[in-house]
């Protein structure tokens, strides 16, 4: 993964100078499968519904500057996956990949309708996923799922899990981010602790171990299961950034039957939401 930092002004951190945590709104709860309560707002009152999944240390507050472009013209479900923001852990013990497919299900059946849906990174792993369950969705749009991109070792979950259970959120969020999945390099450490983001970052210390488990058992790609995918299904990919995860974008639109490929130059990894609003707009509409 790219090192972009804060004072790029694209990128998730980038948004995050001046839009995170800054929206005040009415939380609704989702009950999931297993009885975990997942949290979710809604910005917009009219239009088709959205729902929006975030990737690792993503909250629903760092959707803010996306859910607000998108309301103009939708009504957006941003909500937090478990073990974030206002929802519940849940068991880590009894974590598997089913249970998040679980949580999106319970907010897209609390929307009631079907709804496009919206994921970043490892959350297009469980968005794709769960529409090849058949969960009810309209059209589907993912941001680089990291198909095919160095998976975590038995030793970095291991030692994450440790350090989670010793509440040692720092260390946790220093080695998901740099060892894990490449989001920081050592000499960028006490920068980005420094950051206005790193304080939710720890907040959300315990769900690191549920994308490092994804980053180790789910980054193959699931042929079987995304060919019975029948919702449009558009992969994003930009042109600056990790050739594994840029090819895998591309197989997985050829191997869905109605899927599609975009790609767009000057952007890495990192979501990069008030650029890319207008393309998911348009997707979504068209």
């Amino acid at each position: 993964m790219a090192d972009k930092t804060a004072e790029s002004g694209g990128g998730i951190l980038g948004d995050l100078n001046v839009d995170y945590a800054a929206h005040e709104s009415v939380l609704e709860k989702a009950v999931s499968a297993d009885g975990t309560l997942i949290a979710y707002e809604r910005f917009g009152d009219t239009g088709p519904a959205v729902v929006v999944v975030g990737a690792g240390l993503n909250d629903r507050a760092m959707f803010t500057p996306l859910a607000t472009a998108m309301s103009e013209r939708f009504r957006v479900f941003n909500y937090d996956r478990r073990g974030r923001g206002e929802s519940g852990n849940g068991d880590p013990d009894q974590w598997t990949i089913q249970l998040e497919i679980d949580d999106l299900r319970a907010v897209l059946q609390a929307v009631g309708e079907p709804c496009h849906v919206f994921a970043n990174c490892t959350g297009g792993v469980i968005a794709l996923l769960a529409a090849a369950g058949g969960a009810p969705m309209v059209k589907l749009a993912l941001y680089e799922p990291p198909y095919w991109s160095e998976t975590a070792t038995a030793e970095q979950v291991a030692k994450l899990k440790q350090l989670i259970a010793e509440d040692r959120r720092e260390e946790v969020v220093t080695i998901f981010a740099r060892d894990v999945v490449g989001f920081i390099k050592d000499e960028n450490i006490e920068h980005f602790k420094s950051h206005p983001a790193w304080q939710a970052f720890e907040s959300m210390a315990p769900s690191t171990y549920y994308d490092a488990m994804i980053s180790k058992d789910h980054l193959d790609i699931p042929y079987e299961e995304i060919r019975k995918i029948t919702v449009p299904t558009l992969l994003m990919r930009g042109d600056d950034g990790i050739k594994e995860i840029h090819d895998a974008c591309a197989r997985i639109a050829e191997e869905i039957p109605r899927g599609e490929l975009l790609t767009r130059e000057g952007f890495d990894h990192l979501f990069d939401q008030k650029a890319w609003a207008p393309t998911l707009m348009e997707y979504f509409e068209s």
